[in-house]
């Protein structure tokens, strides 16, 4: 039986990785087209049910995710199940934090959304 990889990734800001680690945060997004690029050694692509190792500013395992979905999005349709898995009050709040990650904005601006869910290491098989 072959053994399953755990893939890393990493987030821009320190204080997201928290809210990984306490549960709070159970969703992200990344822009259209780079869903499946790795970037550096501790972004590795996107698979839905693949786990990832979750990396600080520091590049020190912080915690481990599974990625249980992902979906397409439209800037002026953001999914009640995503501004509240990134921790918003809404879908404004959610469009006012990404501003500085998403270039050329406007309505029809899609990205992807991924879901996940924070894993205990003693729950991760082979």
């Amino acid at each position: 039986m072959k053994s399953r990889k755990k893939r890393k990734i990493q987030f821009d800001f320190d204080s997201l990785v928290e809210q990984i680690t306490e549960g709070r945060k159970t969703a992200s997004v990344v822009r259209l087209g780079e869903v499946d690029l790795s970037d550096g050694d501790h972004d590795d692509p996107l698979v839905v049910g693949e786990y990832y190792d979750v990396y600080d500013s520091h590049l020190e395992r912080r915690a481990t995710i599974r990625i249980t979905a992902m979906e397409l999005c439209r800037w002026d349709n953001i999914p009640e199940r995503l501004w509240r898995g990134e921790t918003n009050n809404n879908a404004e709040e959610f469009r006012q934090d990404h501003l500085y990650y998403f270039d050329n904005i406007r309505p029809d601006l899609e990205f992807v959304a991924f879901y996940f869910e924070l894993i205990q290491d003693d729950a991760i098989s082979g």
